[in-house]
Parts: C-alpha cells; structure tokens; sequence
C-alpha cells in the first residue's frame, strides 16, 4: 500500500510518507506557500503559484466549485527559487466563467482550495485592497493580513516592499522573510468562508539589492515568485472595461523615464475612456514624511513628478497608490503640480505592517490635506457612477474616506472623516 501511495504521489510530484505524518487523502499534500495572481484577463483565468522542497510535477486539478464535474488536469512550469531549497510551480488556468467560483487541488480526492474569477462588469460593485510595506513585525503583518481577507476582497494589491528580504546591499537576500511572509498570506488573508483571495504586487526597493536603479536580474527573487501581467516589470492589468489597474517600477528595476513612460502614456491613451484607471507604486511623487528634495528616493519623486504626473492628468486618472514612507497620507487633488478640485488624489504611503514614521511638521507641504502615523491599508469600492476609497487602521476601523463620482461634471475628490486621535 506505502509504495502504491508514493507512486502515486510522485505523478503530482510529491513524496509524501503518509502513514508516518499520520494523513488522511484529504490532507495529504498543502503545500508551505499558495497565492493567486493573474498574468491575463481576471475574468476568464487565474494563475496559481506553490512551492515545494521536493522535486514536484506543476499539475493541479479545477472545476466549478461544488460541481460534479470531473476534474479538468492544468499543466505549468516549475522554476528554481534562487537562494532557496524551494522551487516555485506556476499554472495558469484558463477558460473559465466571470464571477464563478471554482476549486482546485493537487490530486483529485485531496484537500481543494477555492477562488472566485472577476466580474465582467460592475452590475455589482467590486471591492479590492490595497497598500504596501507589509513586513518589519510578524504580528503586525499577521494582523493587517487577516483584516485584508475579513473584507471580503475580489483582489489585493501590494505596493511594494512586502517581505523586507533586501535590507542592505551588502548582504545575500534574506529567502526566510520570504517563507514567513507566504506563510502569513496564505493562512491569514482568506475570506470568512476560506475563499483564496489573489494578489497583485508591484516592486518596491527592498525587494532588490542596491534598492534603486538596479537591472532586472538583481531581482530574480521577486520575479521568480510573481508572474506578472506582461513580460516587463510594469504593466496593467484590465478587468473587463471598466477598471485599468497599472503597476509601475518607480525606478526599482526600471528607470521612470524613458521606456516606461513612453509605454504608459500608450497604456494611458488605449484606456482613457475606462472609468476607473488607477496606477500603483512604491516610491511617491508626493512623500508625507521623506524628503522631496534630498536622497536617493526624491530623485525618483522628482523624475515621477515631471514624467507621470502630467500624463495622469492628461488621460483621467484621479487617484494614485503610493507607498515607502511609512506613514498615512491623503494629498489635496492635484493637477499641474498644484492644488486643483478636478486633480489627482495620491493616497499612501505604505503603512502595512511596518515600523512608523511621523510625517514631516517641521516644513509646510502644500500638497498635504491629512497625513498621520497609522499602519493602515485602503478598501476601494468601484462601481459605474463612482468609487469610494476607505482607509482601515489596524484595529479594523475606519478613519478615511475620500469619494469620487465618475462623471465628468463632478470627478473631484470629496473627502468625508473625521481626524482621529493623535493624527
């Protein structure tokens, strides 16, 4: 029988010994890190990415959840995770159904995990996540984890920095932060009814030795872990027509000017009649607690403000996620590098999980309309006529609210909250 079930284990790839773990089928294979994204259309596929230690097949079983269905087989790719004894295993499913649920596992009879496909529409509003630097302090993460699936998201998008893995150029990457991280996702950030919630990510400076103006290859890591949308390090990502999501290198391992910019003001022009364009990234045109003027990363704030600023203004967009700073911020809407009511809000700046900053007091900065030290991440809620965007702190609480009607007689931002205690 022992040697029926390893044969049996190595055609998914995984030698399991099941009567020492004491495993019935149902539990025989759950794998250390699980995590959804997508690299097409969020209505008709999800890619599915596991790791392993033992040598293993990158097959995995779906159908329609709660479905007779016989199991449809779903081949990938497996990659060496560098630094790591893990391999990364990579299977994008397609050909699947808008806003269905479906289940999948590693062997039919085994345990399944479930997700839930896109809408093609916003007949009923969508509702994603968002916010960045994720991990300083376990508990912290672990804690904002569990609020981002307790909000019962379609989607979550990180703004960078989530495993903290590069802390100094000098030293090899950090692969347990990794682990640590995977494994809080995977355990925590799950809908009340155990629901897999997708990730989008964008790359932030501690994902990469050397923090900015790096080549690709510095972060094989980070793009061994995440498939991404397109082959480059930023791309965008469209649900159905209604909503443009843009994941942007603020300088990472690609430089804003140049190339990048010249592909987003194409991006931009394709979409500009979607109603919800929003880009996300790490380093912030409008900083709450860096500075703007001096350091490494108000260079890149500078080069953002002069070549992506304008061109969020030229084609619509009306808010921005920024991130790195440590800290809360909403900006006053922006348009033309000033105040003005049918301009651009940046909201950041990247207080998941991490140690705060307090925002800079000490010099006037006239884009700020509130700024505090909260970790914090945001719910958007998207719908035809408009969005609105809640900040949650980490006991779960609202204390931020901006709203946005979509239409061209009223697009500016409305912000409706009080000022907390201590902001």
């Amino acid at each position: 029988m022992s040697v029926f079930l390893n044969c049996r284990r190595l055609v998914v790839g995984v030698v399991v010994l099941w009567s020492a773990a004491g495993l019935s089928a149902n539990e025989a294979f759950d794998p250390p890190a699980l995590y959804l994204t997508w690299q097409r259309d969020p209505t008709s596929t999800m890619t599915v990415h596991w790791h392993t230690v033992e040598e293993a097949k990158p097959e995995l079983f779906v159908r329609p959840r709660g479905s007779a269905e016989k199991w449809r087989a779903v081949s990938g790719k497996s990659q060496a995770l560098p630094g790591s004894e893990r391999t990364v295993h990579t299977a994008e499913i397609s050909g699947l159904q808008p806003r269905t649920d479906y289940e999948f596992c590693f062997w039919p009879g085994e345990k399944a995990f479930y997700f839930r496909t896109a809408p093609r529409d916003l007949s009923q509003p969508l509702r994603f996540v968002t916010g960045g630097d994720v991990y300083h302090e376990r508990g912290w993460m672990d804690t904002m984890n569990a609020l981002a699936g307790k909000l019962d998201p379609a989607f979550v998008v990180i703004g960078g920095d989530l495993a903290y893995s590069c802390e100094k150029a000098s030293k090899p990457e950090n692969m347990e932060r990794w682990d640590h991280y995977f494994e809080s996702w995977k355990k925590h950030a799950r809908t009340a009814d155990g629901r897999l919630v997708p990730l989008v990510v964008t790359i932030g400076n501690h994902e990469v030795p050397g923090a900015y103006n790096q080549p690709p290859e510095r972060a094989a890591v980070y793009y061994t872990l995440f498939s991404m949308p397109g082959p480059r390090g930023y791309n965008v990502l469209d649900f159905g027509n209604y909503l443009s999501l843009f994941l942007l290198d603020s300088g990472i391992t690609h430089p804003v000017e140049g190339a990048q910019t010249d592909w987003l003001r194409s991006a931009l022009a394709q979409r500009r009649q979607a109603p919800h364009l929003v880009p996300v990234y790490h380093i912030p045109a409008y900083p709450c607690v860096r500075s703007d003027q001096e350091g490494e990363s108000a260079v890149i704030t500078q080069l953002i403000r002069k070549h992506w600023c304008p061109l969020f203004d030229e084609f619509g967009v009306k808010v921005a996620f920024e991130n790195h700073d440590h800290a809360f911020k909403r900006t006053r809407p922006i348009r033309g590098n000033k105040p003005d009511p049918n301009g651009v809000v940046y909201l950041g700046d990247g207080a998941w999980g991490v140690n705060l900053r307090k925002p800079d007091r000490a010099h006037a900065r006239w884009y700020l309309q509130r700024a505090a030290s909260i970790r914090h991440l945001y719910l958007v809620t998207l719908s035809p006529e408009a969005r609105q965007i809640l900040a949650f702190d980490e006991q779960g609480r609202v204390f931020d609210e901006v709203y946005q009607r979509v239409t061209a007689a009223d697009s500016a931002a409305e912000p409706r909250a009080e000022t907390p205690a201590g902001s």
